[in-house]
């Protein structure tokens, strides 16, 4: 990668910022870069912002949890409440902890009751509320109104149908949204180099994702992964049994998925086509129904 000059390095991110912080390799490496270009230390009114659903791996939160603790910056742990505009924007969102972050499902859960429906690949609204709204809550509870702070997003050079979809969504929605990675000319190698050098890692494959059954996976995928842990299908099928209309696919149920896999005895492999190391905001932000 080209040294960036400290005054066109697109990692000095000016506050008021809202850093947001997937779980993910990318991001994680996006906040090093940021943190390195600021000396280690990040300005008062820059916020790292790491929003929980209760469908993260274990596996991500530790790794949030170990990015935070081993680089000395102040992770903000966020988890979504209440949809309602006319509820105070304090109520809207919690503040939690590695400790105290749910692991069950029980925002997203919660979100599925408010809504009466799952959401599904034509109205992904899941992200929007859980993860998108939340940071802009948490922003607006800060006394920052939307719009008037830089959003820093793991988006890297590689990811240019992604970038592009974020420059469009700035200019519809009036929002800051910056990709310093994909300035720096960052790739997908670029970023693994990184994290085979380092003491500690993610511990999933990109395919894998952070959300452990994301319906954004595709079917051989999913098929896959219920495989090689049955009970993670439990919380998605009883969310889809809950609701009693609509799954989180128009063409399959968990239900069916899980059913395949007890019948099947060959396990399809997991499709490499696709990354969900991802900014999950960036799949689904602006298409809430």
């Amino acid at each position: 990668m080209t040294h960036l000059r400290d005054r066109e390095n697109p990692y000095l991110i000016e506050g008021p910022a809202l850093i947001s912080f997937s779980g993910g390799r990318t991001s994680a490496y996006m906040l090093r870069m940021i943190l390195d270009a600021h000396g280690g230390t990040l300005p008062d009114d820059v916020h790292v912002c790491f929003a929980n659903t209760g469908k993260e791996r274990e596996e991500t939160l530790r790794f949030v949890h170990e990015c935070a603790t081993r680089w000395g910056v102040r992770v903000r742990w966020l988890e979504w409440r209440d949809r309602r505009k006319r509820t105070p924007v304090v109520q809207r969102f919690e503040e939690v902890g590695y400790n105290s972050a749910a692991r069950a499902g029980e925002p997203f859960a919660a979100l599925i009751a408010s809504k009466k429906q799952t959401p599904n690949q034509e109205h992904r609204w899941c992200t929007e509320h859980l993860k998108v709204q939340v940071m802009h809550d948490f922003m607006l509870s800060l006394g920052y109104e939307f719009g008037t702070y830089r959003e820093a997003v793991g988006l890297r050079a590689d990811e240019q149908w992604r970038y592009f979809k974020m420059l469009a969504r700035n200019e519809r929605e009036g929002r800051q949204c910056v990709a310093p990675l994909n300035k720096a000319g960052v790739s997908k190698s670029d970023v693994m180099r990184f994290w085979a050098a380092q003491p500690f890692d993610l511990g999933l494959m990109p395919v894998e994702g952070n959300c452990d059954l994301c319906f954004m996976k595709g079917r051989n995928n999913l098929t896959a992964l219920i495989r090689r842990d049955p009970q993670s299908a439990d919380w998605w099928i009883e969310m889809e049994r809950s609701i009693g209309k609509g799954t989180f696919s128009s063409r399959y149920s968990i239900a069916e998925l899980a059913r395949d896999v007890a019948s099947q005895p060959m396990m399809p492999g997991l499709d490499q086509f696709e990354e969900y190391d991802a900014e999950c905001g960036l799949w689904c932000a602006g298409e809430a129904a």
